[in-house]
């Protein structure tokens, strides 16, 4: 198994600074928050009443809007 920080086979974690672990564990963090925002915003998005005009399925501007602002 290779280095979680920068992949190399022969490269474990400890051989890297603390400031590299550090902002390695941060970038992580951010992108599990994001992760997980999108996927409130996409369910309450798709839950949203809309009606179809072609093929095209539509719903409101200020439903959208809410949906976010409600997953802060």
């Amino acid at each position: 198994m290779g280095c979680e920080i920068c992949g190399r086979s022969n490269c474990t974690r400890i051989f890297h600074s603390l400031e590299e672990q550090s902002e390695f564990d941060r970038d992580n963090k951010t992108d599990e928050i994001k992760d997980r925002l999108r996927n409130i915003i996409s369910r309450g998005v798709n839950r949203l009443r809309g009606e179809y005009v072609g093929d095209e399925y539509y719903v409101n501007l200020s439903d959208v809007v809410n949906v976010i602002n409600d997953s802060n």
